[in-house]
Protein backbone atom coordinates (compact mmCIF):
# COMPACT_ATOMS: atom_id res chain seq x y z
CA UNK A 1 0.00 0.00 0.00
CA UNK A 2 1.45 3.05 -0.64
CA UNK A 3 0.47 6.62 -0.79
CA UNK A 4 -2.75 8.11 -2.73
CA UNK A 5 -0.44 8.76 -6.00
CA UNK A 6 1.69 5.61 -5.88
CA UNK A 7 -1.46 3.08 -4.62
CA UNK A 8 -1.70 0.10 -6.78
CA UNK A 9 -5.40 0.37 -6.32
CA UNK A 10 -7.07 4.42 -5.99
CA UNK A 11 -10.76 3.83 -4.76
CA UNK A 12 -11.06 7.21 -5.56
CA UNK A 13 -10.13 7.40 -9.10
CA UNK A 14 -10.95 3.52 -9.65
CA UNK A 15 -7.83 3.49 -11.43
CA UNK A 16 -4.88 0.50 -10.89
CA UNK A 17 -1.64 1.25 -11.82
CA UNK A 18 2.08 2.46 -10.31
CA UNK A 19 5.51 1.24 -10.34
CA UNK A 20 4.59 -1.77 -8.82
CA UNK A 21 1.42 -2.81 -10.09
CA UNK A 22 3.03 -2.28 -13.41
CA UNK A 23 5.91 -4.49 -12.72
CA UNK A 24 4.02 -7.56 -11.68
CA UNK A 25 1.20 -7.21 -14.20
CA UNK A 26 4.40 -7.46 -16.78
CA UNK A 27 5.70 -10.48 -15.06
CA UNK A 28 1.95 -12.33 -15.23
CA UNK A 29 2.10 -11.16 -19.00
CA UNK A 30 5.42 -13.13 -19.23
CA UNK A 31 4.24 -16.20 -17.56
CA UNK A 32 1.50 -15.95 -20.61
CA UNK A 33 3.99 -15.89 -22.84
CA UNK A 34 2.45 -12.33 -23.58
CA UNK A 35 4.35 -9.30 -24.56
CA UNK A 36 2.73 -5.59 -24.81
CA UNK A 37 1.62 -6.27 -28.37
CA UNK A 38 0.37 -10.03 -27.69
CA UNK A 39 -1.86 -8.83 -24.71
CA UNK A 40 -2.46 -5.69 -26.43
CA UNK A 41 -4.49 -7.92 -29.27
CA UNK A 42 -6.41 -9.87 -26.79
CA UNK A 43 -7.41 -7.18 -24.41
CA UNK A 44 -8.45 -4.77 -27.04
CA UNK A 45 -5.84 -1.78 -26.03
CA UNK A 46 -2.74 -0.67 -27.62
CA UNK A 47 0.56 -1.85 -27.03
CA UNK A 48 1.58 1.80 -26.29
CA UNK A 49 -0.54 1.91 -23.63
CA UNK A 50 0.47 -1.27 -21.74
CA UNK A 51 3.39 -0.65 -22.29
CA UNK A 52 3.07 2.68 -20.01
CA UNK A 53 1.27 0.72 -17.40
CA UNK A 54 4.02 -1.74 -17.34
CA UNK A 55 6.28 1.29 -16.60
CA UNK A 56 4.09 2.71 -13.79
CA UNK A 57 3.13 5.70 -15.89
CA UNK A 58 -0.42 4.71 -16.69
CA UNK A 59 -3.74 3.59 -14.70
CA UNK A 60 -6.47 1.41 -16.06
CA UNK A 61 -9.99 1.00 -14.77
CA UNK A 62 -11.61 -1.81 -14.09
CA UNK A 63 -13.07 -2.45 -17.49
CA UNK A 64 -9.62 -2.65 -19.16
CA UNK A 65 -8.57 -4.84 -16.22
CA UNK A 66 -11.73 -7.39 -16.71
CA UNK A 67 -9.79 -7.63 -20.15
CA UNK A 68 -6.87 -8.57 -18.70
CA UNK A 69 -7.62 -11.00 -16.84
CA UNK A 70 -9.77 -12.73 -19.15
CA UNK A 71 -6.69 -12.60 -21.68
CA UNK A 72 -4.08 -14.21 -18.76
CA UNK A 73 -7.35 -16.45 -17.62
CA UNK A 74 -7.15 -15.73 -14.09
CA UNK A 75 -9.68 -15.41 -11.69
CA UNK A 76 -10.37 -11.74 -10.01
CA UNK A 77 -9.17 -12.28 -6.75
CA UNK A 78 -6.12 -14.35 -7.86
CA UNK A 79 -4.84 -11.97 -10.76
CA UNK A 80 -5.54 -9.43 -7.66
CA UNK A 81 -3.13 -10.89 -5.47
CA UNK A 82 -0.89 -11.66 -8.31
CA UNK A 83 -0.43 -7.87 -9.76
CA UNK A 84 -0.14 -6.41 -6.15
CA UNK A 85 -3.77 -4.87 -5.64
CA UNK A 86 -3.96 -7.10 -2.94
CA UNK A 87 -0.87 -7.25 -1.82
CA UNK A 88 1.05 -8.75 1.86
CA UNK A 89 1.20 -4.92 2.68
CA UNK A 90 -2.34 -4.66 2.36
CA UNK A 91 -3.14 -7.76 4.28
CA UNK A 92 -0.88 -6.73 7.01
CA UNK A 93 -2.64 -3.22 7.03
CA UNK A 94 -5.73 -4.93 8.33
CA UNK A 95 -7.62 -6.19 5.12
CA UNK A 96 -8.95 -9.56 6.13
CA UNK A 97 -8.42 -11.98 3.72
CA UNK A 98 -12.08 -13.37 3.77
CA UNK A 99 -13.16 -9.59 3.16
CA UNK A 100 -15.54 -11.02 0.38
CA UNK A 101 -17.31 -13.28 2.78
CA UNK A 102 -20.36 -12.15 4.58
CA UNK A 103 -19.77 -12.31 8.26
CA UNK A 104 -21.20 -15.20 9.95
CA UNK A 105 -20.85 -19.11 9.90
CA UNK A 106 -19.28 -19.12 6.08
CA UNK A 107 -16.29 -16.53 6.84
CA UNK A 108 -15.85 -18.35 10.33
CA UNK A 109 -15.79 -21.78 8.78
CA UNK A 110 -13.30 -20.59 6.24
CA UNK A 111 -11.39 -19.09 8.40
CA UNK A 112 -10.94 -22.52 10.50
CA UNK A 113 -9.97 -24.06 7.02
CA UNK A 114 -7.45 -20.87 6.93
CA UNK A 115 -5.83 -21.45 10.46
CA UNK A 116 -6.33 -24.88 11.76
CA UNK A 117 -7.23 -27.40 8.90
CA UNK A 118 -4.84 -26.39 6.06
CA UNK A 119 -2.25 -23.82 6.68
CA UNK A 120 -0.15 -24.05 4.13
CA UNK A 121 -2.26 -23.79 1.26
CA UNK A 122 -4.65 -21.05 -0.30
CA UNK A 123 -8.26 -20.67 0.67
CA UNK A 124 -10.02 -22.34 -2.23
CA UNK A 125 -10.87 -19.36 -4.03
CA UNK A 126 -13.92 -20.28 -6.42
CA UNK A 127 -15.11 -22.39 -3.84
CA UNK A 128 -15.05 -19.50 -1.15
CA UNK A 129 -16.43 -16.74 -4.06
CA UNK A 130 -19.27 -19.24 -4.47
CA UNK A 131 -20.30 -18.52 -0.95
CA UNK A 132 -20.90 -14.79 -1.41
CA UNK A 133 -24.27 -14.14 -1.74
CA UNK A 134 -23.57 -11.29 -4.47
CA UNK A 135 -20.66 -13.01 -6.58
CA UNK A 136 -23.28 -16.48 -6.60
CA UNK A 137 -26.13 -14.26 -8.08
CA UNK A 138 -23.92 -12.95 -10.53
CA UNK A 139 -22.63 -16.03 -11.26
CA UNK A 140 -26.20 -17.38 -12.04
CA UNK A 141 -26.99 -14.28 -14.25
CA UNK A 142 -27.72 -15.20 -17.88
CA UNK A 143 -27.85 -11.59 -18.99
CA UNK A 144 -24.95 -10.58 -18.32
CA UNK A 145 -21.39 -12.00 -20.29
CA UNK A 146 -18.31 -13.55 -18.79
CA UNK A 147 -16.40 -9.68 -19.66
CA UNK A 148 -19.32 -8.22 -17.79
CA UNK A 149 -19.69 -10.00 -14.94
CA UNK A 150 -15.77 -10.16 -15.06
CA UNK A 151 -15.89 -6.37 -14.34
CA UNK A 152 -18.67 -6.18 -11.44
CA UNK A 153 -17.12 -8.86 -9.76
CA UNK A 154 -13.83 -6.94 -9.54
CA UNK A 155 -15.65 -3.77 -9.10
CA UNK A 156 -17.65 -5.57 -6.07
CA UNK A 157 -14.47 -7.01 -4.64
CA UNK A 158 -11.96 -3.68 -5.00
CA UNK A 159 -15.00 -1.41 -3.26
CA UNK A 160 -14.94 -3.85 -0.76
CA UNK A 161 -11.38 -3.99 0.09
CA UNK A 162 -11.01 -0.32 -0.16
CA UNK A 163 -13.66 0.31 2.48
CA UNK A 164 -11.90 -2.01 4.43
CA UNK A 165 -8.70 -0.30 3.85
CA UNK A 166 -9.75 3.42 3.50
CA UNK A 167 -9.60 3.91 -0.16
CA UNK A 168 -6.35 2.67 -1.61
CA UNK A 169 -4.74 -0.50 -1.42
Amino acid sequence: MNDANGSAWDGTQGTAGGPAFGAALHKLAEAAQLDAAGLAQLTDLSAHQLEAVFAGRERLAVAPLARIVLALRMRPIEFMQKSGLLSLEVYASGLDPLYFLPEGPVRYDARIYMREINPRHPVPEADMSKRNPVLEALAADTVVDRLGKLEVEMTYLLRAASEQTGGTL
